[in-house]
């Protein structure tokens, strides 16, 4: 159970902020969220905040969902203090992303774009590492993001997540993510002991 604490320790303390952010201390939500005028204003920390908090429950509920899976498929790769680096990178690298090139944003919450990021890294890394099967993971991924873009978002889930989907912070974060996983040095990657594994070394011939 310890070492459990200890290897999800980073989901966990994100999971307990977000929940207390929409549940207990939801007054704090336009002081946290990302706003054009604050930022240019010097109120740098919206850099940051953004991502922890959310249009509500369900918006909540779903970045939670996203987090987990992400760590859960690919917790081994890499170690804690390493993932503290990646989220950080790409927490402030999505928000600051959307600042720069998508001028005509004045507000915006949630980590969606920086778990695409973590998602398009980790899956990029373990192809460096011969897990082809994430290669398929990227492809599904890609097509989720980029699809919307040709065929628009459906308003029916814009209502039921309550609020417009920015579709330029999955980009965003999917291209940052992409970059961080080709840099980031391969004797920091660990070859997970995953089922992913396990079918890549399956496949290969005897």
């Amino acid at each position: 159970m310890r070492n459990f604490f200890y290897r999800y320790a980073i989901p966990l303390i994100l999971s307990h902020i977000c929940i207390i952010l929409i549940f207990a201390l939801p007054q704090l939500n336009s002081w946290m969220e990302y706003n054009r005028s604050a930022v240019n204003s010097g109120e740098f920390w919206r850099l940051v905040t953004p991502n922890f908090v959310h249009l509500g429950v369900r918006h909540t509920l779903l970045n939670l969902a996203g987090l987990w899976f992400t760590m859960a498929l690919f917790i081994n790769l890499l170690k804690n203090t390493d993932w503290l680096i990646w989220f950080t990178l790409l927490f402030v690298g999505n928000i600051l992303g959307l600042h720069l090139w998508v001028p005509s944003l004045e507000q915006y919450v949630g980590m969606s774009g920086a778990l695409y990021g973590l998602i398009a890294g980790a899956a990029v890394a373990e192809l460096r590492l011969g897990i082809k099967l994430s290669g398929l993971l990227l492809i599904i991924v890609g097509l989720k993001i980029f699809i919307p873009q040709f065929i628009g978002e459906e308003s029916s889930y814009n209502e039921w997540l309550g609020g417009n989907v920015i579709e330029e912070a999955h980009i965003i974060g999917f291209i940052q993510g992409l970059i961080l996983g080709l840099v980031w040095p391969k004797s920091r990657l660990n070859k997970p002991n995953s089922i992913k594994a396990k079918l890549n070394n399956d496949n290969k011939p005897a």
